[in-house]
């Protein structure tokens, strides 16, 4: 496993629970290096005033909140570090949840958590959320910033995942699909096929990323001297009706079981 990134001392109760957090997931990110395109040599952005493109210095700098198109808040260094939380290695669990409380728009980042020197106690608050089959909802500080995430148990280890905060999930009503004729019986029986013709395990392996797969080719390419040709992706023909587009799925999906 990676190395951990942070420690934490989940708090329940009276009993204390250290751990290591560890990150779940990458940042698979491209990123390039900007060039002068005359001579390719390498270029930087830099803040400057917008009247005389002039380069501000950072102590210089300073914040505004925008209250609208002609005035602005200005605040200065020392408030904005006020608002900064305390520094603090406590996790701690407010109150645990069925899994079912909480919808996908909630979940945020996700992390492993392992046991930091005490095991016995790890493994025992792990086999207590499996055996009750909840997440536990847990606040902490990290690198200046408080967090709230939904503590769980997976594979016989735990899992935080932080999740988004009340004001950042939009609410589904008001969201009101187009209105359509309500399907026939035939297109709901062949709307059943199709799920069923493409029903299998996850297997995350088959789900590539190919702009970063055909990225690599091309850099690999030129890095030989070599060209590749443009990749031009297939045009998919419209379907005159949806009775018409099920069908032909069903048959794709058949197709590339068989081959």
């Amino acid at each position: 496993m990676t190395r951990a990134i942070w420690k934490g001392i989940i708090q329940l109760g009276k009993h204390e629970v250290g751990v290591k957090l560890y990150s779940a997931v990458q940042d698979r990110t491209v990123h390039f290096h900007m060039l002068h395109r005359k001579d390719d040599a390498p270029v930087e952005q830099h803040i400057v005033r917008k009247d005389t493109g002039k380069d501000v210095p950072k102590a210089d700098m300073r914040k505004a909140f925008a209250l609208s198109k002609t005035s602005a808040v200005i605040l200065e260094p020392d408030e904005l570090d006020k608002l900064v939380p305390p520094e603090s290695r406590d996790i701690e669990l407010l109150r645990f949840i069925p899994p079912t409380a909480l919808g996908d728009q909630w979940y945020d980042r996700p992390y492993y958590l392992g046991p930091d020197e005490d095991e016995d106690s790890y493994f025992s608050l792990v086999q207590a959320l499996e055996r009750k089959k909840v997440i536990g909802v847990a606040r902490w500080v990290m690198r200046k910033k408080r967090y709230v995430g939904a503590l769980s148990a997976l594979d016989g280890y735990l899992m935080m995942s932080t999740l988004r905060r009340a004001e950042q999930v939009l609410s589904f009503s008001g969201v009101e699909p187009a209105k359509t004729a309500t399907p026939s019986a035939s297109e709901m029986k062949l709307g059943q096929q199709l799920v069923e013709s493409i029903a299998a395990d996850f297997d995350p392996q088959q789900w590539q990323n190919d702009y970063r797969q055909r990225l690599d080719k091309l850099i690999a390419a030129k890095a030989r001297g070599e060209k590749l040709e443009r990749h031009v992706p297939k045009k998919r023909k419209p379907q005159a009706s949806l009775a018409e587009s099920l069908r032909a799925s069903i048959a794709a999906a058949k197709e590339k079981r068989v081959a």
